[in-house]
């Protein structure tokens, strides 16, 4: 680090700046100098005794009128030094200026030294033992202190070393007793260890610095890394921020859409007698269905890298959420030709039922999508304190190389041509982002020509959900495989026109007495009408600020009955108001409305007796 420039409007300031300039003094060499000076007036007590012991022992003797004459120019250096002192407290300038200080403060220094040495040389008669072991401590002292002092300032260590003890130990060699001898070998003993240790001390406080400059330096990196990494994890979490609410927006409309869609091929299907309308129906449906997969595929591997998906654990029986989500691919299956088999026990697990139920319905469609002949089999076995569950299927295989891929977005094995009936490749991506969410530690085991198995672990419930399975989930498992007419009086309210008109069509078909409102006040009205519903259907959003969570307490309160059975619709899979939904107890469909769930809830109604 460069030296600070020294005031222009210091007096002399021209000259101490050329001489720090050449000198190149560092800026440890500048700390030095400031602590120097800060020390001062502990430095001046010390010269003043010095100066005054040497002056008592020896005043008297054969010497005494040149020791009175040195003893008046010393005490004027360490005046002048003490006056340096003072400028520097008293004006704020010269403290922040400190180069202007470096060539006065060891000039004052130099100064002092040679004028105990210049005492040696005055000294031509040998004195008192006392006063000889007295001036000898004195100027060993005051060189050990000064050499400290000046370390780090180039020579100047050596220098002021040398001008006060090179005149004591010729000195002491001139008057060659043995003695003298003595003492000018300890003297100079003791000045070769004082200009190494001040060597050793100023390669100490150097690296020191040094190491101050790598670690602030280290600091500054460091702190613009982490500016930058603070930066990109900002951005990272805008563009995250961004995607959620563009598949937000996206999933919301699309359902809407797949909804209607959806919900009026199958009341074509339910309504025609035509066979190619009701295969061509079939097909629209098939089609919405798995439109439908990729849409919830795309927005859960989106809300789980996000870190927005939160599991909603509770403990239910195994081999009911297996039959339900069986149920939709026995058709499949079957027309196929493959044996769609479950041999799980009645065993309670705990996780999310929504989560788990995709989980195993995304195994479930990959094999048998890729199976042509033989069986899909669920099987489970306890093992460790964990239910092991395996989708096993006797179809093409995975090569052992393609295994690791398998998990990854858009991969799909023997599908070069990307054709759309074998999948989108979404499927396993969701499984395995989900069995990471809940803990089911999913593996995958594959022969090619011999089939595949697909492996999860599933935590089991205490024994007390164990033995506490509940009833009125069973009877509405149950009730969404029924196919007998539900004669109901159902009450729909949706904002959307296709939506509503679409489901109104389809509960119709069902043999439903069906009334359809487009808002709040709509349903209000078809109830001041006289019409008396015995259940609500109601979409969770209509319109802007305005809940479908408000309109079924409203309709209750108008019709009295706050037990009325309504089950709520969306095209969001997440957010307040869907919170708000679970938490108030009123069961959720997620658009598009799939039949059989549909047709469950209404099953469930009527088997209450509504």
């Amino acid at each position: 680090m460069s030296a600070p420039a020294p005031a222009s409007g210091s007096s002399g300031s021209g000259l101490r700046g050329f001489i720090a300039a050449r000198l190149a003094f560092s800026e440890l060499q500048f700390q030095q100098l400031e602590q120097m000076i800060r020390s001062t007036p502990w430095v001046w007590i010390l010269a003043a005794m010095a100066g005054s012991l040497c002056y008592i022992e020896y005043a008297d003797g054969p010497d005494g009128q040149r020791v009175r004459a040195w003893f008046v120019v010393y005490c004027v250096i360490v005046a002048v030094r003490l006056g340096i002192w003072l400028a520097w407290v008293l004006r704020p300038g010269l403290r922040a200026n400190l180069p202007a200080m470096m060539l006065p403060v060891i000039a004052v220094t130099q100064l002092m030294a040679f004028s105990l040495g210049a005492l040696c040389v005055l000294l031509q008669h040998d004195g008192p033992a006392q006063a000889e072991a007295i001036l000898h401590i004195t100027m060993v002292t005051m060189s050990l202190g000064g050499a400290i002092r000046l370390a780090t300032i180039g020579r100047a260590a050596d220098v002021y070393v040398a001008f006060i003890l090179g005149p004591l130990v010729l000195r002491d060699m001139w008057f060659g007793g043995s003695y003298q001898m003595a003492l000018a070998s300890i003297v100079s003993l003791i000045g070769i260890y004082t200009l190494l240790s001040a060597r050793l001390l100023s390669s100490a406080l150097h690296e020191i610095q040094a190491q101050r400059r790598r670690n602030a330096e280290l600091v500054i990196a460091l702190s613009a890394e982490n500016e930058r990494s603070t930066s990109a994890r900002r951005t990272a979490e805008e563009a995250v921020a961004a995607r959620m609410r563009f598949f937000a927006s996206a999933n919301h409309d699309l359902r809407q859409p797949l909804n209607a869609m959806a919900l009026l091929a199958q009341t074509v299907h339910n309504v025609s007698t035509e066979r190619h309308v009701k295969e061509m129906s079939e097909q629209l449906v098939a089609c919405a269905d798995g439109m439908t997969d990729v849409v919830d595929d795309l927005l859960d591997i989106t809300r789980a890298d996000a870190g927005s998906l939160s599991p909603l654990w509770s403990s239910f029986a195994i081999d009911e959420l297996l039959a339900e989500c069986c149920r939709p691919h026995q058709a499949v299956a079957a027309a196929k030709g493959l044996r769609l088999e479950i041999a799980a026990g009645h065993v309670a697990v705990r996780s999310d039922r929504a989560l788990l139920a995709r989980v195993v319905t995304n195994l479930l469609a990959n094999a048998i999508r890729y199976t042509r002949e033989g069986q899909v089999r669920i099987g489970s076995r306890i093992a460790g304190g964990r239910l092991r569950l395996s989708v096993e299927d006797t179809g093409i295989g995975i090569a052992a190389e393609h295994l690791p891929q398998v998990f990854e977005e858009f991969f799909q094995v023997d599908n070069p041509a990307r054709d759309r009936r074998l999948g989108y490749g979404l499927g396993l991506a969701t499984v395995k982002r989900l069995s990471d969410l809940l803990d089911l530690r999913v593996t995958a085991h594959s022969v090619p020509g011999q089939g595949s198995v697909f492996e999860l672990q599933l935590p089991l419930a205490d024994a007390d959900a164990s033995e506490r399975l509940d009833e009125a989930e069973r009877s509405f498992a149950a009730a969404s495989s029924s196919t007998t007419a539900l004669a109901m009086r159902i009450l729909v309210v949706d904002d959307d026109q296709s939506s509503l008109q679409a489901l109104g069509g389809l509960l119709a078909s069902w043999g439903m007495d069906v009334r359809s409102a487009s808002d709040v006040q709509g349903g209000l009205g078809t109830l001041q009408a006289g019409f008396r519903p015995q259940a609500l259907v109601v979409d969770l959003r209509l319109g802007p600020q305005v809940s479908g969570i408000q309109a079924i307490e409203d309709i209750r309160s108008a019709l009295g009955d706050a037990e009325l059975p309504a089950l709520i619709v969306t095209g969001d899979v997440g957010g307040d108001y869907l919170d708000a939904a679970r938490a108030a107890g009123l069961p959720v469909i997620v658009k598009p409305v799939r039949p059989s769930h549909l047709r469950a809830f209404l099953g469930h109604v009527q088997a209450l007796g509504r």
